[in-house]
């Protein structure tokens, strides 16, 4: 009996060649999902990146804005894209005074926490001073006298009711030498706040990138502005760039004047962060990923 080997035919060439132009068209689409899916992450990413640094602005500027008194002229320089003003580092109280002089009590008295300080007292901060004469104004009156000299004292308010004899012991604090004198108003235990000339802009990184930037006068001189936030749109004198500052008046009137910013009522502040660049698909042109936040802070001390 004879038996038939059944014969087993191969792919032929065009065969082969449209499987893999097949496999070739869906490995392009699978890449390119692929590469899609990668670049909308990246972009969501950055935009989260961006938004965080907005949050983070719009938390650190009204705490600090709030606070400043525009009618006791803490308010010192503004224009579409910068401020500069006193911020408050600290409060305590008068235990013991001269002409010139004030002692502090020590941080962490045991009898009474009268002193806390954001950071030590340094020559060119402003001590104000509530005095209970009205000078002129309606009400108490804070009166501002610039330090002009930082001493440290081993046993501060020694024999007043501000320290405990024998537990603060070896608690130091501080004797701030000011100018002008203290008028004969300014008692022991009247509260005193200090503050230090601050200024907000946007300052450039070697990487070319804009940064919110805050800088301190000490010691005569500003420091180096440190970045706390971004990055931002380019700085413009025009108000549309990445920080945008504008006062009005308690009518609703835009403050364009040093001079008038004793009226100031409020404060506009716009911020436009901008991200890396990242394309949204593949193949679209390369945009930058950029968001806008604005926050409207009153100011409280306006007596």
């Amino acid at each position: 009996m004879l038996r038939t080997r059944s014969r087993r035919r191969g792919g032929t060439l065009v065969e082969l060649l449209i499987s893999m132009v097949i496999l070739g068209v869906l490995g392009t689409l699978v890449a390119r999902i692929m590469m899609d899916q990668q670049r909308s992450f990246q972009r969501m990413t950055e935009q989260t990146v961006v938004r965080r640094e907005l949050r983070s602005a719009m938390s650190l500027l009204p705490t600090e804005l709030r606070g400043v008194s525009s009618v006791g002229g803490d308010i010192t320089a503004f224009d579409n894209m910068s401020i500069t003003f006193r911020a408050t580092l600290g409060s305590s109280v008068v235990c013991a005074r001269t002409a010139t002089t004030v002692d502090l009590p020590p941080v962490g008295a045991a009898r009474m926490a009268l002193t806390s300080w954001a950071t030590t007292p340094s020559v060119g901060d402003v001590v104000s001073i509530l005095r209970p004469d009205s000078s002129g104004q309606k009400g108490d009156f804070w009166s501002a006298h610039t330090v002009t000299t930082v001493s440290v004292l081993a046993a501060p308010c020694s024999g007043t009711v501000y320290v405990h004899p024998t537990a603060d012991i070896g608690k130091s604090g501080f004797r701030l030498t000011v100018t002008p004198a203290l008028p004969d108003s300014v008692l022991a235990g009247s509260a005193l706040r200090l503050v230090r000339s601050t200024r907000y802009a946007l300052t450039q990184v070697a990487s070319g990138r804009w940064y919110l930037g805050r800088s301190e006068f000490v010691s005569g001189a500003w420091s180096a502005a440190i970045p706390v936030s971004g990055p931002y749109q380019p700085a413009s004198a025009s108000g549309t760039g990445g920080l945008s500052v504008a006062l009005y008046d308690t009518l609703g009137a835009k403050i364009t004047t040093l001079a008038s910013a004793p009226n100031a009522a409020r404060l506009d502040i716009v911020l436009r962060g901008r991200g890396r660049s990242s394309s949204r698909v593949a193949g679209s042109s390369i945009t930058a990923i950029e968001d806008t936040v604005a926050v409207r802070v009153a100011l409280r001390n306006r007596r």
